[in-house]
């Protein structure tokens, strides 16, 4: 193990986890004492970390800023829980900055993805607004649209990766609906928009709705509660609890876009079982790729080949 590993991944892991149990549906009061003895001991770790020959300039001033953020805001042991939730939105995308610092040491930890209720309610409304899509609009209006969305998505991307200005600009604006690691990759908005022109293409409204429904609806229920209620582990942050809500609630989503789309009770029960299931294998193996894209399209992909058995 290198210098710079030996130096940073135990400790970016530890931050990761402290930030873990700031997040609104995990922050107990009964913890906080605990929570502010852990955060001071980790400030003395982080300013160690900054003073590193090991680790480059980068690295070693985002270490500085959230150990100074940590030494100015750690709140009492006693404060109230507002004052906890203010060290959190400035830990967060701090915490992010220090990720892509740390991509040079070869050093990996996973981004965050916080609880935010608003991002749920916007996913669920957008979800019903594509499937209202789906079912009124004309089929030959779908790949068009979804080109239209798709250049607009490449647009934006682009043009933020050009300007720094640009992309705090944007950043900004879907700030309330934004995960903190989207302010250096990709955001879940143009991962979805690529959904949705790989699904117009598929020129099956109904094997898109499947996929659209199933991400809208049964990935916010499965965050909900595996942030809340999970406590069995699975990878890459998810937990049995949610992955399990998210194959029930998708398979009944599915089940309501198939009897929509009049399709035989029996038919419709398989696919949509097989449905939710794709969806929350794709949910929980997405890595790399966002599964505001691998969802829809391999759940939509799943319905679609089990539709051609019957």
């Amino acid at each position: 193990m290198s210098g710079a590993v030996s130096v940073a991944q135990p400790l970016v892991h530890e931050l990761h986890a402290a930030l873990l149990a700031l997040d609104a549906a995990r922050f107990r009061e009964a913890k906080r004492a605990e929570l502010a003895s852990r955060l001071h001991a980790l400030r003395e770790r982080l300013q160690h970390a900054a003073a590193s020959n090991e680790l480059g300039d980068t690295a070693r001033e985002r270490f500085a800023e959230i150990a100074d953020s940590l030494r100015a805001h750690l709140p009492e042991r006693s404060e109230a829980r507002e004052r906890w939730m203010r060290l959190r939105d400035e830990l967060q995308p701090r915490y992010e900055a220090l990720l892509v610092a740390l991509r040079e040491h070869a050093v990996h930890a996973p981004s965050l993805r916080p609880t935010n209720y608003v991002r749920n309610v916007f996913h669920v409304g957008n979800a019903l607004g594509v499937l209202a899509l789906l079912v009124f609009l004309p089929s030959q209006w779908l790949i068009p649209l979804a080109s239209a969305f798709f250049g607009l998505a490449f647009f934006l991307e682009t043009s933020r990766r050009v300007s720094e200005r640009w992309n705090e600009v944007l950043m900004k604006l879907f700030g309330p609906v934004a995960h903190p690691y989207e302010h250096y990759r990709v955001n879940s908005a143009s991962w979805y928009v690529g959904a949705l022109f790989v699904l117009a293409w598929m020129q099956r409204p109904m094997v898109a709705a499947i996929g659209v429904g199933v991400l809208g609806l049964a990935d916010p229920a499965a965050s909900i509660v595996g942030r809340r209620f999970g406590r069995h582990k699975l990878i890459h942050g998810r937990t049995l609890e949610g992955t399990l809500t998210f194959a029930f609630v998708g398979a009944l989503v599915a089940a309501a876009v198939l009897f929509g789309f009049g399709v035989a009770p029996l038919t419709a029960i398989v696919v949509a079982a097989v449905s939710g299931v794709a969806g929350a294998l794709a949910e929980l193996l997405s890595r790399r790729v966002d599964d505001n894209f691998s969802v829809p399209v391999l759940t939509a992909a799943a319905a679609w080949g089990v539709l051609t058995l019957f």
